[in-house]
Formats: structure tokens, sequence, C-alpha cells
């Protein structure tokens, strides 16, 4: 008779197995023109509405929340809010919010977080496999311009999928006490085999659509003998499959939880 540890195991071995198989036969797909301009158009949206008002006022989405998230946020725990979650034309737009308070932090340390792209791999791991970064001729002390490459890696015990990514990056001083991040997806290429970068990409715009397009977004203010930071990210997937809804939402949403506090992280051990 078999002892219950290796049935246990044989099931997940089981489970695993199909889960990956299943994974696997998920079609490639398209990105069509008018899904793209209806991304943009909201991109385009929220850039006239948060980003401009942030530039003018300072103001953030924490301001308006008086329960359980602003008390969390003031004590310097990650809060993420969804704010468009659903399919669109041929499409799927995944933008959350998420912000926090980081104690005696100052601008210069998230910025200084922000442009350390020889340590991405350790700040942010496991999501890079590979970053680096370089500063462009047009760059000024308001507005630093880089272009990145980052190789991104999702895992998850149903599926791995593995991109190469190119990013635009300005980091501006807005104002003394503000400072902001636009970050802008120019290139998304996802490998054929995600274990095997030899095996080559998909065409870009032809391949299983987890990841088509995406804008992320850092608003940092000083207050309170700290730093205020907001995280938005913007992202375009396919439209999810039968029940892989999970992929495009649930880790959007994970992955801004991550990216504050995996900044938070940062700034505090350079601080030791």
């Amino acid at each position: 008779m078999r002892s219950f540890t290796g049935v246990v195991c044989l099931f997940l071995l089981a489970l695993t197995s199909a889960a990956l198989l299943h994974a696997s036969l998920i079609p490639t797909v398209h990105l069509d023109e008018d899904t793209v301009k209806t991304y943009q158009s909201y991109v385009d949206v929220f850039e006239k509405s948060v980003v401009d008002q942030f530039n003018k006022t300072g103001r953030m989405w924490i301001d308006s929340e008086n329960n359980g998230k602003r008390n969390a946020f003031e004590a310097s725990k990650p809060v993420v809010e969804p704010r468009r979650n659903e399919d669109i034309a041929h499409g799927s737009i995944h933008h959350f919010s998420g912000a926090i308070h980081i104690n005696n932090a100052t601008i210069e340390s998230v910025r200084h977080v922000m442009e350390d792209y020889p340590h991405y791999v350790q700040i942010f791991k496991p999501d890079l496999g590979a970053a680096s970064g370089t500063k462009e001729a047009d760059s000024t002390p308001e507005d630093e311009h880089f272009l990145s490459k980052l190789l991104l890696v999702q895992s998850t015990i149903w599926m791995s999928v593995t991109y190469d990514t190119i990013y635009d990056t300005h980091y501006r001083r807005v104002a003394k006490d503000r400072w902001t991040t636009r970050s802008v997806a120019l290139s998304i290429k996802e490998w054929k085999d995600p274990k095997n970068q030899t095996a080559g990409t998909m065409p870009e715009g032809d391949d299983h659509g987890f990841l088509w397009k995406t804008n992320t977004y850092w608003f940092a203010r000083k207050r309170n003998g700290g730093l205020d930071l907001q995280a938005d990210s913007i992202a375009l997937s396919r439209t999810n499959p039968v029940g892989f809804a999970w992929w495009g939402t649930r880790r959007s949403r994970d992955a801004v939880d991550k990216m504050l506090r995996d900044v938070q992280n940062a700034i505090e051990a350079n601080r030791k």
C-alpha cells in the first residue's frame, strides 16, 4: 500500500502536470489596432486627470480614504485599490492603484532606488531575470530620461512566461516636495520557451496575450517626516480565457502590492 505522503506527492505531480499542459494549450491571439486605441484612450484620461492633478496639487487617492485603508497607510503598510479591470474590444485592461507611507524616507532616497538599474534584479526579485538602463541625451536635472531593458519573469504553479521588454521612463521633479515617474513599455516580446532564450521570441502582438502593453506611474511627496508613495499600474492583456482570469487581475493587484513593498525594503536597506 502506498504511503499517504506518496499518494499526495503523486496527486500534486499529476495536478501540476495537468495545469501546465492546460496552459500550453492556450492559443495565441492577435493584438488589434482598435484594442490599442481603447487602451491608449484610457491612459490619456488617467494622465490628464490623476497625473495632472498630482503635479498641480500633490493630491493622492489615499487622501480621500478615512477607514482602515488610511490607517494601514499611516502605519507604513501597502494598500491597493482596483480602478478598472474588465474586458474591452478584444482585450482587457487591468488598473490598480497602491499607496504606502515610508517613515524617514526622502525624494532622493526613492529616486536612488528607482534609478539603480544594476540592482533591479535584487530589488525586485524574483520578477526580473536581468535589467539595465541608460540615461538619454535629453535628460535634465528636472526631467531625467532613461531607456531600460528588463527581462520579466512571471511564474506560478500553473505556468511560466518570460518577456524581453524595453521601457521609456521619465523621472520628474514637479515641485520642491514632489516627484513623479512615468514608465511606458515600448516593446514586449514573449519568449517561445520561458526557460530557453535561444528558442527566440514570438512576434510582438501575436503571442499568448498575457501582457501586451503596460504603463507604470509613481508619485512621491514629502509629508510628516517621511514620504508618501503612490504606484499606478495600467496593463493591457487578451480577454481572460475561461479559468485564467486570475492571471490578469489577481497578478496585476499583487504586482502593485509587491512593488510598494520592494521599494520600501530597498529604501530601508540603503539606510543601514
